[in-house]
């Protein structure tokens, strides 16, 4: 069957699949109205479906694409789907041989139900306790935690003395690759989630998120770019072996304290050298990541040695992150303030021209950040504009009476509806307001 007679029909599906939805509203799920509509759904499914093991349709740089056939001009079932999907927090969905029209009843409902609570719960969770086993969706909340279990069961490994296996860690990478290439500005904004508790792996994962985005930024090759992920989720893993009292210490540490936390990159290459299936470059990285730009950082490294360029990537991410996080010895920066505090360590600390490319990437206003509109709203930024970087999108939290909205609403500053014309006047501390960023995101 051609690609374009496949896209007609799985067009008219994705009708069907908003009509069924939206039947379920007026009908109960065994009236026949919605029986026959599930049942035409299934119909053209299993059609399409045969000779191919699934369907895979993707949201790619805000388009939904079907087998790298976009539809760039979508009539309104088609733009409804897409705006579903991405309400729950998904960039992808595939529909596997085997399904059941049972499924794609359930998978009706799913369209329909809140979207909030399901992006809480996770769509590929929710999906699976309605016993949907055959539609399967990328959803980049489960990519952000897979990665952080995984962290947090290879420092616990660590810290019993065990050296732990790479291929979980290899997958969780491998995921947040692919999330960095097709939908960066999701990923992103995870990074926002911080714990105090748990500061150690949401640092990790957050640094290996940032260090690809800026490594793709970069053009770096796309062979180098799991290496680089590898290093940035991996990088702390022996500070799991320094003291806690040291980790934790509120104000500035003694000339001996400090000689033990310059130990934790010497401590993390080697627990990585020790592990099956680790590259020399990924522990190269880990080992330089302090090193600093002007080579005054730690270990001390010989003269001659040269630095490698992914360290220095390496070196921004950790920075930036670690800026931008409530630490026992300092207050969280916002992360235009983060941006202006590594200015000042450019050419120094780090490397002055990734940092500039950084700073692109993540526009004035880096996606996380929270931001005071000329109305008087105050919002998120969930998407930057990188050709008019003062106009970014933005998650809107509160009205301009200060009330927090119960439905938040997005909008594009750079594409205003006519008369609803709104401009970014300022940063807004996200701690004199009561959000929850993992709702937000």
């Amino acid at each position: 069957m051609a690609g374009g007679i496949v896209k007609e029909k799985l067009e008219q599906i994705i009708i069907a699949m908003i009509a069924g939805s939206r039947n379920l509203t007026l009908y109960p799920p065994d009236h026949p109205v919605v029986k026959s509509q599930v049942q035409k759904m299934f119909s053209e499914i299993q059609a399409l479906l045969e000779g191919r093991e699934k369907l895979s349709l993707a949201i790619l740089e805000e388009v939904l694409v079907f087998e790298g056939v976009p539809f760039y001009q979508p009539n309104i079932a088609v733009r409804d789907f897409q705006r579903r999907i991405e309400e729950r927090g998904m960039t992808a969905v595939e529909f596997y041989q085997g399904l059941e029209a049972q499924e794609l009843q359930s998978w009706s409902q799913f369209l329909l139900g809140d979207a909030e609570a399901i992006r809480e719960k996770g769509a590929s969770a929710w999906l699976l306790e309605k016993g949907i086993d055959h539609i399967k969706v990328r959803d980049v909340r489960e990519v952000y935690n897979r990665a952080l279990d995984t962290v947090s069961e290879m420092f616990t490994e660590v810290r019993m003395g065990k050296i732990p296996k790479i291929e979980s860690a290899k997958k969780a990478v491998e995921d947040l690759t692919g999330y960095v290439l097709s939908y960066r500005p999701a990923l992103l904004a995870l990074t926002l989630l911080k714990s105090y508790d748990n500061y150690l792996f949401n640092h990790s994962v957050n640094v290996s998120v940032l260090s690809l985005a800026l490594a793709e930024s970069l053009k770096t090759p796309k062979a180098d770019l799991h290496q680089i992920g590898l290093a940035g989720l991996l990088h702390d893993l022996g500070k799991i072996l320094t003291p806690k009292n040291i980790i934790l210490k509120p104000n500035d540490l003694t000339p001996e304290e400090w000689e033990v936390m310059k130990e934790h990159p010497v401590k993390s290459a080697e627990i990585l050298q020790k592990m099956p299936g680790v590259g020399e470059l990924c522990v190269r990285l880990v080992y330089e990541h302090h090193a600093r730009y002007d080579r005054t950082g730690y270990p001390t490294l010989e003269d001659g040695y040269q630095i490698h360029p992914y360290s220095k990537i390496i070196a921004i991410a950790d920075v930036y992150d670690a800026v931008t996080t409530l630490r026992p010895y300092q207050k969280p920066f916002h992360p235009r303030d983060a941006i202006k505090i590594m200015e000042a360590l450019s050419g120094k600390v780090i490397d002055p021209v990734y940092f500039q490319q950084f700073v692109r990437m993540l526009g004035i206003y880096p996606v996380g950040s929270l931001v005071r509109l000329d109305s008087g709203e105050v919002g998120m930024v969930i998407e930057v504009n990188s050709q008019t970087p003062l106009h970014p999108k933005v998650r809107i939290i509160y009205d301009p009476s200060g009330k927090k909205l119960s439905d938040t609403q997005e909008i594009d500053l750079a594409h205003p509806q006519t008369g609803a014309e709104r401009n970014l006047v300022a940063p807004a501390d996200p701690l004199i307001f009561d959000i929850d960023f993992t709702k937000l995101v």
